[in-house]
């Protein structure tokens, strides 16, 4: 098995070289970013931003989706009340990325008709929906338009807003293209959204 000969890898090659870094993290952890992106196996958060153990919490679920408080998503709520209060990161990245099978489907529900769970899910951002139908050309465009949404989301969240208002936490958007290794830095444009 792939996984179980990386673990003996890790633990005889990569571990040994890295055992400062692993001491001091049994002290705590103290990531500056949470970082919020799609569970899509092509996207590797580490790799991307060049971070190592410790630097980085991480959400990950299907269309990097932030649902909205008290939407009884208990998992994603606690995490980033827990990234927020008690970690007190000073960012906050939505990283979105191209191909996206989550918005592809959301710009077409009809094809998730036998996967309810999934097109329960991605209902989660239909204000995409307003601005965009199903076409591949604008899958592109509804990409970065459901990371815009996930940052307005996020602003609605109680310890978000207020570490905001202290100005000890900054939103960020990314489209991250795996095929090319190039990162779109979104300017934020909420009010296209409304």
């Amino acid at each position: 098995m792939k996984l179980v000969e990386g673990v003996k890898h890790f633990k005889q090659a990569v571990y040994p070289s890295m055992l400062g870094d692993f001491e001091k993290l049994k002290a705590g952890q103290s990531p500056q970013t949470l970082f919020i992106t799609c569970s899509d196996s092509r996207v590797v958060p580490n790799l991307l931003t060049q971070t190592g153990p410790g630097e980085i919490f991480v959400i990950r679920n299907a269309g990097n989706i932030v649902p909205l408080p008290g939407s009884g998503e208990l998992s994603v709520e606690a995490t980033i009340q827990y990234a927020v209060d008690v970690l007190k990161v000073s960012e906050i990245v939505v990283c979105g990325h191209s191909h996206c099978g989550a918005v592809t489907g959301l710009l077409n529900l009809d094809s998730l008709e036998s996967l309810p769970v999934i097109r329960d899910w991605v209902k989660r951002s239909k204000k995409v929906l307003e601005k965009f139908s199903c076409c591949k050309t604008e899958v592109p465009q509804a990409i970065a338009a459901n990371v815009l949404l996930q940052l307005e989301h996020l602003r609605q969240y109680e310890c978000v807003a207020n570490a905001m208002s202290e100005r000890e936490l900054t939103l960020h958007g990314w489209v991250y293209h795996f095929e090319s290794g190039e990162v779109d830095f979104l300017k934020e444009e909420p009010a296209d959204l409304h």
